[in-house]
């Protein structure tokens, strides 16, 4: 009677704690996924130009040479970057022409995520190479063209990290010197 009762105690014992493993591992494994959920949700929203923008305005930028490019990469997180494309050729509108040298070249810079190309904005290269900044959005008004740069814009906020102003200190020195209008 006694080994009726110990193996049957044994099997109630062994029941009640599978029971009690059984649970915490459903319980477990159901927070393991919705957490799985939560960082691969996560991480697809990191991997988004809007993301981009946020660390264009939070993150810290680093300026790197590698090879004959110039390369900009977040602190934060070193798979986004700005990278500074070979210029396309000589650029001429009227703002361009306001400097002492008139060599003025435009040229692409691309944004990369993970080295892929999410966006491309196109700069322009005055005076020489001395300044650099992004082409102004137009606008025409009486059969005359104004221009013009948004401060809010994508090409703003890459401006803030790559830009060059040479003697105008900032983009507001370059705008007032080339006539650019600024839009906030």
């Amino acid at each position: 009677m006694a080994i009726t009762l110990f193996i049957l105690g044994a099997m109630i014992g062994g029941l009640i704690s599978w029971g009690i493993t059984h649970k915490y591992y459903a319980k477990s494994s159901k927070e393991q996924k919705e957490l799985l959920a939560k960082f691969s949700q996560e991480l697809k929203e990191t991997n988004t130009l809007k993301y981009f923008e946020l660390l264009l305005e939070k993150s810290k930028w680093q300026k790197e040479i590698i090879g004959n490019d110039e390369i900009w990469i977040a602190r934060e997180n070193n798979t986004f970057q700005i990278h500074k494309g070979d210029p396309k050729g000589d650029f001429r509108e009227t703002w361009t022409q306001v400097y002492p040298d008139k060599n003025t070249k435009g040229y692409p810079v691309y944004l990369k995520i993970n080295n892929v190309i999410v966006k491309e904005l196109t700069f322009i290269s005055l005076d020489g190479g001395r300044i650099s900044v992004p082409l102004p959005d137009r606008k025409f008004e009486n059969q005359k063209v104004n221009y013009f740069w948004n401060m809010n814009s994508l090409e703003i906020k890459v401006c803030k990290i790559i830009g060059r102003y040479y003697i105008w200190k900032n983009i507001f020195g370059v705008a007032k010197q080339s006539k650019i209008e600024i839009l906030n």
